[in-house]
């Protein structure tokens, strides 16, 4: 069972090279699966990144350019192949339902199970799914084209416990989840406090992804305070003219970001082509933010250690 963990798929944009593909990356939180983004070739990095296909519950798309979309349609096919019968989830912006009924009228794709598909125009953070246990926003972006970007966050603290306490006092498995609640134990008509179960609460944690996106102050409110954030370092800082007219980012840029918005740890992504060597974007975002990592694709974080400022 996963956690609350984060898999990088794909992290560069557009051209596929030094060992670099589109953008994909897959959130879990505990039994939970959501692909957010599709860039090519996507399905043929999931195996190895340890993502079974058929457990994808959900699918997010930031906006329809091609190295975040083109890899949908084929994963949607395989996925008949592999049998699927349950429905999938699928959000976006508006004309994702046009580009995905076009390709499978035109190409006769056949689809074993139902499509839900969402158009999304948020113009503030807007919840789009919810549980018990956590939630999915999605919020305004700053790209050329409709852009959205996507925040997952724990609704409560995460509780463990004390195995050796549990065993110790041999707790049921309906005493175990009543502990959990907060709920004190009947022990042989002795009242014991839940909190001789527990372990510290650690408070709850919450990831946004924002890929494609200018430099702009307006973001800073939808992610303000959020544990883990993913931003777009397209260009390094030379190149500042070039990435507000393409409605990217600098690293320089997503150091500020990470900043404005007081995030605990920065993990940079969606790296042109024309970079080979990652290292200089992270010492320019460190200038403006001393927790930089690089994306690394097929590399999985626990978001919770990361949130405490362990790279793991």
């Amino acid at each position: 069972m996963n956690d609350f963990t984060l898999t990088i798929i794909g992290s560069g944009a557009s051209l596929p090279l030094h060992g670099r593909h589109p953008s994909a990356q897959v959130i879990q939180h505990n039994n939970f699966c959501c692909l957010i983004d599709c860039g090519e070739g996507t399905q043929e990095r999931l195996k190895p990144a340890g993502i079974r296909l058929f457990k994808i519950n959900m699918i997010l798309i930031s906006h329809l350019h091609g190295d975040h979309v083109f890899g949908l349609p084929g994963l949607m096919s395989s996925l008949t192949h592999l049998g699927r019968m349950e429905k999938l989830s699928i959000y976006g912006p508006p004309g994702i339902h046009g580009f995905l009924q076009s390709i499978i009228g035109f190409t006769e794709m056949r689809i074993s199970y139902p499509i839900d598909i969402h158009e999304l125009t948020p113009s503030a953070p807007v919840v789009i799914f919810d549980n018990d246990d956590f939630e999915i926003l999605s919020f305004p972006l700053y790209h050329r084209i409709a852009c959205n970007g996507y925040l997952v966050r724990d609704k409560h603290p995460k509780v463990s416990m004390k195995k050796d306490r549990i065993h110790e006092y041999q707790l049921t498995t309906e005493q175990i989840r009543a502990v959990k609640k907060g709920e004190d134990v009947d022990y042989g008509g002795r009242i014991i406090a839940a909190s001789t179960f527990l372990e510290d609460a650690i408070p709850p944690v919450s990831y946004a992804y924002c890929s494609d996106t200018r430099f702009d102050q307006r973001l800073v409110p939808s992610i303000k305070d959020v544990s883990v954030l993913y931003h777009e370092a397209t260009f390094m800082n030379d190149k500042a003219t070039l990435a507000l007219e393409t409605g990217h980012s600098t690293a320089g840029d997503a150091g500020r970001m990470a900043f404005l918005s007081k995030t605990s740890c920065l993990i940079t992504g969606h790296y042109s082509s024309r970079y080979a060597d990652i290292e200089p974007i992270i010492l320019e975002a460190e200038e403006h933010f001393p927790y930089v990592i690089q994306a690394e694709e097929g590399k999985k974080y626990n978001l919770r250690r990361l949130a405490q400022g362990i790279n793991h």
